[in-house]
Formats: structure tokens, sequence, C-alpha cells
């Protein structure tokens, strides 16, 4: 226990439970600040070397790369926290007289790094069941990348996007304080669930067989979409099981509408987060090739027709 006078003559007082046989071990045996100091060193020194060879064991023997990453975080959280306890249990009694100079000090920090404390918070809701985890895909303040690091204060992501074309890596790291990760809007790909839609949209002309034209489109869609259906239904169904969500069609969908140069085709599919623009490249090659092996297909591009005056109307120039 801490006792401190504070103006006025009442007493502060600050509780700070030790297990009763370590507090008298160590009033009996350490009565000297320089032999609790020292124990403290040995102490630390042997959780470093016990912290160091479970991180080793976990890299051996763990293959799964976020999982081997969460084990390793959580070891260097357990080896501070082993630290405080020590350092609690070894010096209370020197605290004695401080406890409104410490409640002072604590008032003072929560003002000045009230945006460390929320990180702090932030930290403890992304180690919860918030979703966001070590692999997913977050999007935050326009901040687009996959989660490669969660910290006590910031979260650490592989950026996406912004220095090329497509939702690819750029290769450099961004850092989000963990309170933006609470306090912003987060758009986020989880990792049991790691699938986006994407659209394809092409315009064939409207002398085209536009419906043989949807159809090609389709089955392209349909023979990738069944390379993956397994994964996309236990994805879904997780999704169902943790939030109010219902799925409904997973399987590709062409919709139709007119546009100004032709039939408008919109390819509606589901792909892997992180092979969005593989397979978008993959199905446009495709039915590139398809289109082009039939006579009755023709893609369409901005065009206008001249009627000149005087002439018959059936007897029209195009540029």
């Amino acid at each position: 226990m801490i006792q401190s006078q504070v103006p006025g003559g009442d007493t502060a007082t600050i509780q700070i439970p030790v297990p009763a046989r370590i507090e008298s071990w160590r009033d009996a045996y350490l009565q000297d600040v320089g032999e609790q100091l020292i124990v403290f060193l040995i102490l630390a020194v042997l959780f470093y070397l016990v912290a160091r060879v479970v991180r080793q064991v976990i890299n051996a023997q763990i293959p799964d790369i976020n999982r081997r990453h969460a084990l390793r975080k959580w070891v260097g959280y357990t080896y501070a926290l082993l630290l405080i306890i020590t350092a609690v249990a070894l010096f209370a009694d020197a605290l004695t007289g401080l406890g409104t100079v410490i409640g002072l000090v604590l008032a003072g920090v929560a003002i000045a790094l009230q945006d460390v404390l929320k990180s702090v918070v932030g930290w403890l809701f992304l180690s919860s069941r918030s979703g966001v985890r070590v692999g997913s895909r977050v999007e935050v303040d326009g901040v687009i990348g996959d989660v490669i690091d969660i910290g006590v204060f910031k979260t650490t992501v592989l950026e996406i996007g912004n220095l090329v074309y497509g939702r690819q890596s750029t290769g450099r790291l961004v850092t989000i304080p963990n309170f933006k990760m609470i306090s912003s809007h987060v758009f986020m790909s989880t990792t049991y669930n790691p699938f986006v839609w994407q659209e394809i949209r092409l315009e064939v002309t409207y002398e085209s067989d536009w419906e043989r034209a949807e159809l090609l489109m389709r089955d392209i869609a349909v023979e990738m979409h069944t390379e993956v259906a397994p994964e996309l239904e236990r994805g879904f169904e997780k999704l169902e099981r943790r939030y109010a969500f219902k799925y409904g069609t997973l399987t590709p969908i062409v919709y139709v509408s007119i546009a100004a140069s032709g039939v408008e085709l919109d390819l509606r599919f589901l792909v892997p987060v992180r092979r969005r623009r593989g397979s978008v490249d993959r199905v446009t090659r495709r039915i590139l090739k398809a289109f082009e092996a039939e006579p009755n297909v023709e893609l369409a591009y901005p065009t206008y027709r001249v009627y000149r005056a005087g002439e018959d109307g059936d007897e029209r120039g195009r540029g």
C-alpha cells in the first residue's frame, strides 16, 4: 500500500496488491534497494532469454505466417507484463509517499497523450473480435493496404494502389494510429472471406448478336467461379454466422442495358481480393478471344451518323 499526505491533511492511498508469499519473501531477503534492483535485472534477463527461446520454437514449429506473427507479438506482450509485475512486487515500498505525485503525473499524461491512450484502446479493440487481423485488406482515410502488423499504438499496412495502376502493392509501408481504426470509417476484406465483387463492362454494336455475347461472357466467368466456389461458400458462411448477413447469389451474372453506342454488357463476378488484377486480366483476354472467333459479335465504339440535306434518307454517311 502506498500512502501520501495531500494539502488539507487528507491521505491519498494507492493500493498495489502483492501476493503475501512474495511480500514476505521480499521483506525477509531483500531489505536493500540495491539488492532489489539486482534481482530485478536478473529476472529481466531470465524472462528475455525465455521469451527468445519461445520465439525460436514458434518460428520453427508454426508454418502459418499470420499465426506465427500473432504468437510472437503475444510473447512480447507477456514479457512486458512480467517485467511490470516484477517491478511492482519488488519496489512497491519504495513508492510510498509518492501517491499524489503519481496521480498528478498520470493526469497530465492522460491529457497530453490522449491520442496515444486512444490508440491503446484501439489496440484492445483490434485484438478482440473486431474482424481486422494480420492479412486483412483495409482502407482507412484513403489509405489502402494489407495489414502486416498490429502494434499497441499503430497498425502497419503494405500500401496497395496509389503509385501503381490496379490494386497491387507499391512496396511502401504505411502506419495508421490505432485510434483511427475505431474513429474513422474502415473498409476491410477479412482473412476468412477474402473475396470482392468485380465488374467488367463492354459494349457490342446494335447489329451484334448480344445474346451470344452475353452467353460467352457468363460461361467464361462461371468456369473461373468453379475454381474458387468451395472457398467462397465457406467464407460467406462465416460472415453469415458472425453478422446479420445473408448472402445471395454467388455465381457470375451479366446485366444488359442500352448505351449510346451499342448494347452494354456488365459482367459481375467474385474474385480473390489479392488476385483481383490478375483475374480481370484473365477474364478480359478470354472474352476478347471469344468475341474474335464470333463473326456476329463486334465491340462497339463511339460513332455518329451524318444525314445530308436533299439526299435519300437511306443513304447515310458514317464517320
